[in-house]
């Protein structure tokens, strides 16, 4: 349980690390016309995927064991460690994409908050997943409550890159 807990921190701790990265490479990597650091990141995240089905299945082996139950229930706890680990990585997009919208712009002081807040009640759930999957009861609904934020978060956001004004490019000088 306690290192599921920490589990989610580490990836995104690594995301962070791997965006930082790529901001510091990315300026001499396109003048060069390269991607590595692109390709860097996408291990990753690639990484932290895999990595969130090897510790849900750890959690969902602990809870079928103590629980005693069969291959059905043992894939009903596979499915729900998978699930709530998830908010993790949506919580990495949430406060990435809400701070890239509010400094350029794109999105109102109010949006960003609300991403903001949903990628912390999906970041709690996931680090609570082993008390999530095994035990009934309110924990369940911070993932759901940051979940359902989320989908009012990305249908606004939308609709704010629908609306974008294209910028003008430079003068031709011609």
């Amino acid at each position: 349980g306690v290192g599921s807990a920490v589990t989610p921190v580490a990836w995104v701790l690594a995301t962070l690390f791997g965006a930082g990265a790529v901001h510091v490479l990315w300026r001499s990597e396109r003048d060069r016309g390269d991607a590595w650091a692109l390709f860097g990141f996408a291990g990753l995240v690639l990484q932290n995927a895999v990595f969130a089905g090897v510790v849900a299945i750890r959690l969902a082996l602990a809870s079928t064991a103590a629980d005693g139950v069969g291959a059905a229930g043992g894939l009903w706890a596979l499915h729900d460690a998978l699930f709530t680990l998830n908010g993790t990585f949506l919580a990495v997009a949430l406060v990435g994409l809400s701070l890239a919208g509010l400094r350029a712009g794109l999105i109102r002081p109010w949006h960003g908050g609300w991403g903001l807040v949903s990628a912390a009640l999906l970041s709690c759930s996931a680090v609570l997943t082993p008390l999530v999957i095994d035990h009934d009861g309110p924990l369940g609904l911070l993932g759901l409550a940051g979940w359902l934020m989320w989908v009012v978060w990305l249908v606004v956001y939308g609709l704010a890159l629908m609306r974008r004004v294209p910028v003008p490019g430079p003068p031709t000088g011609g």
